[in-house]
């Protein structure tokens, strides 16, 4: 049981440092929206002074390259890209905190937990919801992703971007996890009725 103790709390450790990680990398995407909305130059420079590799723009579940067929920076592109990473880097952020609760339940240190049993409703919860997040990921990018193409289309400028569906099959696994964890939280419910 010490070597399981340990494992958790090392996974809780992790799954915090992630989860501030992320918030950290949300707020600087929100600052990056901020400024190619203030300062179109910013991001030229940028890409000028670190060379074209830097205008491809990627979250987990997008990639966006913001130079344009002619070598020029679409602007609208960046913008929208750093939306759509803010967004990401906030869904993985509530994903890890839902992460760091799970670990924290189980080890009987969550405020709010009713035992240390994993099959409780917060918990079944919680992973519903990590699947709901997950899901949404590449949902939310290829709705950027189709934004960019259609707003630079109809701007005569093509423009390249990917949309990865990982997320989807991620997010059906935790799914279906959240309903292993409701049955055996019904199981352990009838269980304790009868004592």
């Amino acid at each position: 049981m010490k070597k399981g103790n340990k494992l958790n709390k090392t996974l809780s450790i992790i799954s915090k440092i992630t989860e501030i990680l992320h918030w950290i990398g949300a707020g600087i995407s929100a600052l990056m929206v901020l400024i190619s909305i203030v300062d179109k130059s910013f991001f030229a420079e940028c890409v000028a002074e670190e060379g074209p590799n830097f205008a491809t723009l990627e979250a987990y579940s997008f990639n966006v390259n913001a130079l344009t067929q002619n070598g020029d920076i679409n602007h609208f592109a960046v913008t929208m890209a750093f939306v759509g990473i803010m967004l990401t880097f906030i869904l993985m952020a509530l994903i890890f905190r839902n992460l760091d609760i799970i670990l924290s339940t189980i080890m009987g240190k969550y405020k709010h937990a009713t035992s240390t049993s994993p099959f409780q409703k917060d918990v079944v919860r919680r992973v519903r919801e990590m699947g709901i997040f997950a899901i949404s990921m590449p949902i939310i990018g290829f709705i950027i992703t189709t934004i960019i193409t259609g707003v630079s289309l109809a701007n005569g400028i093509e423009s390249e971007v990917s949309v990865s569906l990982e997320g989807i099959i991620i997010g059906l696994v935790c799914l279906c996890l959240s309903q292993i964890f409701s049955y055996g939280a019904n199981l352990e419910e009838e269980v304790d009725g009868l004592l």
